[in-house]
């Protein structure tokens, strides 16, 4: 043991002091006493209470010389050399994948972890220095090169498990941005090795060290879950994993629009993997959501959700004559609901999302999103001349379009006459020949607006399996859902919310009903909303009015599903992490708060010892005054009764004496 402050054994004149004071102290004590044959000993007592006698040991002095001792053992600030699992300067990564919320250790992964590194810390030497992060998709670094013990422990609290993947070559390299510079640095990874791409072997030029976390347990989750209309009809299928040492019969419930459909009982073999259907569905239904009713060590992965078709549909108002192609393309499409009229019936109530005119242009366009076929002559927003142009050839006016995503222009190769077509300047080119532009598309002033330069019945083009693609995208620029593709993604996923041109506020509602705000500014990215598995409900306003979808988010992610640790980090070099070994052998750790303890602890036993004779004796004080009226009353009758005796005594004294008398006088007369 040392002592980091040695001076402070000059506080050891106590000692002395106390002696003397017991030297001085005279111990006079009030007693009692039954027969003044007792004085004698109150005497002796007093001349023994004199000053400078020789010493008696009591309990009290030597209760009193040990919390002197003690006390200067406290200023002194002992401290004894212990071993420290962190020394030096160590960078701590702390997994906060979906794995860790595991409880095969309890209560679950990502707790054990922490309770381990906050045991790491209170074994910091003097001269340590600590770094955390976080290792999830986006590493997150809680406090860097820090030694104060509670600073880092109030760090340690703010880190939270998600349901996300785990980058642990972003976490690398931000760990070693931190170590710049510094000398006698090391990387600590706790987890249980369940990262992104872990086939691809890192190199570190920093000691890197795996304490792995958790023991692996067996679990049942989803990997897929989609709805598709087969003959006619809409079935729900979901994919399932068995990641066991063992075979399971898995029951596995689907809801439609919150409504039990039913339980499909799925038998897998240990690590297979099977897929379950459900059918057919009712034609209306917007949501799914399949659940697999097991009790393993990891839940995040038992529930997915999914949508069937769009889940933001648009008004969409087609004024035409007549067009077949047209009607039953857009009929086709799950997020349009589709809305007809006749151009001399057309009136103007810009209530609809998209308006397509067909051969014809009011002369007050709606406020919504605009799509013009075949428009007639005049000036107008694209300038058409009377006359038409054959056309010889067609091309892509942009590659880089979205328009033309999956589209064959080359599949295109009749179009006997188009309108002549001025591209403004916010105009893209999005199909064109040597003689015009044929199709154009922009943005402009909060709505979008598209422009086909020919009739459709001039055209090849709705023959082609081009059209029906062509006129999906058109839609789906037109009429954007809050999430590309089929509005799935996974956990902490990077995600853009696509909103509708003339939109001015969007809102995201999570899966525990809590409403974040996240546009202006557009294109709005919740990045940091959506790690929570379930289903978002986005809300945007546009021209006052509130306009509802969804997107959902799953786990869906075999490497976190799978809750065997990883025996080592796919990091070149690295190696285990014991918990109980320790890196420096000789760090001093200060011991005085227990020392103080005890010093409490004496002095409580001092003050029960020193005030138990004073309620002892006022305890019997008590009796005393409860026996005293039945010793009045004792000492009364034998008063009385030793006051008869004595008149007797006194009376045959009387005649005893008086007898002597007579026989004196007569032997004198003799």
């Amino acid at each position: 043991m040392s002592l980091l402050v040695p001076a402070a054994l000059a506080f050891a004149f106590i000692i002395p002091l106390i002696l003397l004071l017991y030297f001085m102290r005279p111990k006079r004590q009030e007693r009692t006493i039954g027969s003044t044959f007792l004085w004698q000993q109150a005497l002796q007592n007093l001349q023994a209470s004199q000053p400078w006698q020789r010493l008696r040991w009591t309990p009290l002095l030597l209760l009193q010389l040990l919390a002197a001792l003690v006390l200067i053992l406290v200023l002194a600030r002992p401290a004894i050399l212990s071993g420290s699992a962190l020394g030096g300067n160590t960078i701590v990564i702390l997994q906060a994948s979906a794995s860790m919320q595991a409880t095969d250790v309890a209560p679950n992964r990502f707790e054990s972890a922490r309770t381990m590194l906050a045991d790491f810390i209170d074994d910091l030497g003097a001269g340590d220095q600590l770094s955390l992060m976080t290792m999830a998709r986006t590493p997150r670094v809680l406090i860097a090169d820090s030694q104060d013990k509670n600073q880092l422990k109030a760090a340690l609290r703010t880190a939270h498990v998600t349901n996300q993947d785990a980058d642990l070559e972003q976490a690398i390299s931000l760990a070693l941005s931190l170590a710049a510079g510094r000398t006698n640095t090391q990387i600590l990874v706790m987890g249980d090795g369940h990262v992104m791409n872990n086939n691809q072997v890192l190199v570190s030029p920093l000691p890197v060290r795996y304490l792995q976390i958790g023991t692996g347990a067996a679990n049942a989750a989803l990997l897929a879950l989609a709805a598709r209309p087969l003959q006619g009809k809409l079935f729900a299928s979901a994919q399932i994993a068995n990641f066991s040492r063992q075979d399971r019969s898995l029951p596995v419930e689907l809801y439609a629009d919150s409504r039990l459909v039913g339980v499909q009982t799925l038998s897998l073999a240990a690590g297979a993997s099977g897929t379950v259907q459900w059918g057919p569905l009712a034609p209306t239904t917007r949501i799914i959501h399949a659940h697999i009713v097991s009790q393993d060590a990891l839940s995040a992965d038992h529930d997915a959700w999914a949508l069937v078709g769009s889940s933001q549909r648009g008004r969409v108002l087609l004024v035409t004559k007549s067009n077949v192609f047209l009607e039953k393309g857009l009929r086709n499409l799950s997020n349009v609901d589709l809305y007809e009229t006749t151009p001399d019936k057309y009136v103007n109530t810009s209530s609809y999302d998209l308006t397509i005119f067909d051969g014809y242009q009011p002369p007050t366009l709606p406020t919504g999103n605009l799509f013009f076929i075949n428009p007639p002559a005049g000036p107008g927003l694209f300038g058409t001349s009377g006359s038409t142009l054959r056309i010889s050839q067609i091309s892509a006016g942009s590659t880089q379009s979205q328009l033309l995503n999956a589209v064959d222009v080359s599949s295109i190769h009749t179009i006997r006459a188009s309108h002549q077509l001025r591209a403004a300047p916010w105009l893209q080119t999005v199909l064109t020949s040597p003689e015009t532009p044929l199709l154009l598309a922009g943005e402009n002033a909060s709505r979008r607006v598209a422009v086909l330069g020919f009739d459709l019945h001039d055209s090849d083009l709705p023959l082609q399996s081009a059209w029906p693609i062509l006129l999906y995208n058109l839609s789906n620029w037109f009429l954007p859902q809050p999430v590309s593709g089929a509005g799935q993604v996974q956990a902490g996923q990077p995600v853009t919310v696509q909103s509708w041109p003339g939109a001015d506020q969007v809102t995201i509602t999570g899966p525990d009903q809590q409403t974040v705000k996240v546009g202006p500014p557009f294109p709005a990215q919740p990045d940091a909303h959506t790690d929570q598995v379930g289903l978002y409900q986005v809300t945007q306003r546009v021209h006052g009015q509130n306009l509802n979808g969804a997107f959902t988010v799953n786990l869906f992610n075999p490497a976190q599903s799978n809750l065997a640790p990883a025996a080592q980090l796919p990091i070149a070099h690295s190696t285990r992490f014991a918990s109980g070994a320790s890196v420096v052998t000789h760090q001093l750790r200060e011991i005085w708060p227990w020392v103080a303890a005890l010093l409490l602890l004496i002095l409580c036993t001092e003050w029960w010892l020193f005030s138990r004779p004073y309620q002892t004796q006022q305890a019997r004080g008590r009796k005393s005054d409860q026996r005293r009226p039945l010793f009045a009353e004792t000492q009364q009758r034998w008063s009385g009764r030793y006051q008869a005796v004595q008149r007797r005594l006194k009376k045959t004294t009387r005649r005893f004496r008086g007898t002597l008398t007579k026989r004196g006088k007569k032997r004198a007369h003799i």
